[in-house]
Order: C-alpha cells, then structure tokens, then sequence
C-alpha cells in the first residue's frame, strides 16, 4: 500500500491508502503540425515543450473510528483545497514530486458505512521534478553546477551583495545595475524582483534568462556580488 501527498496533506491523514503503483505517464511532445497540399507527409516543428498528463490512484478508505460521510467530506475537502496547481508526492517515487491540480470527480464507493474505494485523478504539468532540485546551492567563488537530468532547468537565482556586478551562469550573461543587498532572478517566470518589487529594469541579459544545461555549468560572478544561492529546479519527464 502506498501514500500521496496532495498540497502537503498526506493521505495517511485520512486513513487512505493506495491499493497499487499507478501507471508511468509519457507527455506528448507539443508540434505544430501543417500539411502542404500535394505534398506527403505533414511537417512537425517541435514548439519545445510538453503537453500535461493525467495521472491516476485507485485509493481504499477505511476508519472504524469514522463513519463514511464523516471521511467522504474530510477527502473532499482535502483533494479540493487547492486553487490551480499544487504539489503532489507519493511513495512510489519519493526523490519526486509533481505539479498538479485535482480535476476528476468521482462516487466514493461505501462498504460497511467504515470503508470506500475511489480512483483519484491528477491534472499534471509533464515535468517530474527532483527535491533535490529546490535545495539552494550557494555560491561564493567560481564554481560548476552540474545538472543530473537531460533536460534545461528554469533556476532561481538570488544574487547578493551591492551597486553593480555582473554574473555569468554557463553561456549566459547578466549584468545588474544595481543590486542593493540582494535581487532574485526567477527564469521560469522570467522576471526580475527583490521581494514584491519588481527589478527588471535592473537587469541587461545577453542571451536570455539563464538555463542549467545538461552536465555542468559554471557560474562566475564579478563587481559588487558576493554570492549567489542557486535554486536549480532539476526536472525530467
């Protein structure tokens, strides 16, 4: 029997458990498709991305010191507390978690007014990311990072130190006017801010926003930064 964890609520909260493994889901890579009358064969231009998967666990319920109603309710609310994606873990794969959103709702199956089974399903983005991905790395002098997955990570850069200083992660370069303590550089969401401040303006990227790539990357700061902690956000499909 195994357990899932939904927006940090264990299942084992609720007397849950999960009856077998659930299946390994392969993302369908995501091509814009055209056909060419006259010609054979569509053309695919790969957009460089994945399109999400489902993801299923056939669950038993069973409390004696509960009844059926009581535990129907508490599950409920749980699977549904969150708005949008959340993080979901399970036992089966512990060194990941995913990012999900509940989206099947289903009849409880009631056995003794004790007991249930139901099959819960997940709405997940195509990434499995590793936890040891969200473990910041600090930085204090040239170093390398090496990323243990096939696949360009989207970090989290917090740079600190004060006035201008410039950094370079592997073949991208970020220059910052001003730092003033410390500036994050967020790469998945593309921006650049000091808490709720936004800091774009700060910034000059030649190349992009920075992505660790396969194997290892070097990181190299200059000017007024004194270290940056990394969060790397390694994931795989």
């Amino acid at each position: 029997m195994g357990v899932i964890i939904y927006n940090g609520v264990s299942s084992e909260e609720f007397a849950i458990q999960v009856e077998h493994p659930p299946g390994y889901e392969t993302p369908e890579k995501d091509y814009e498709v055209t056909h060419i009358p006259g010609r054979n064969g569509d053309i695919y231009v790969d957009k460089g991305s994945y399109k999400n998967v489902s993801r299923s666990y056939d669950i038993a319920i069973g409390a004696e010191n509960k009844d059926f109603t009581t535990m129907a309710n508490f599950i409920s609310e749980w699977l549904n507390s969150a708005s949008g994606y959340a993080k979901l873990e399970d036992s089966y794969e512990p060194e990941y978690y995913r990012l999900a959103a509940y989206k099947s709702g289903g009849t409880i199956e009631n056995i003794l007014q004790h007991a249930g089974r139901i099959t819960v399903a997940f709405d997940c983005k195509p990434q499995r990311f590793l936890k040891s991905g969200d473990i910041p790395v600090i930085v204090r002098a040239t170093s390398k990072l090496r990323n243990p997955t096939g696949f360009k990570s989207l970090p989290i850069i917090k740079v600190n130190g004060s006035g201008k200083g410039n950094l370079r992660v592997g073949d991208y370069l970020i220059t910052i006017s001003n730092i003033s303590s410390y500036l994050t550089i967020d790469s998945e969401l593309q921006d650049a801010y000091k808490g709720t401040t936004n800091c774009n303006s700060r910034i000059t990227l030649s190349n992009g926003f920075p992505k660790l790539i396969k194997g290892e990357n070097e990181i190299s700061f200059s000017g007024g930064i004194t270290s940056v902690e990394v969060i790397p956000k390694w994931w795989t499909l």
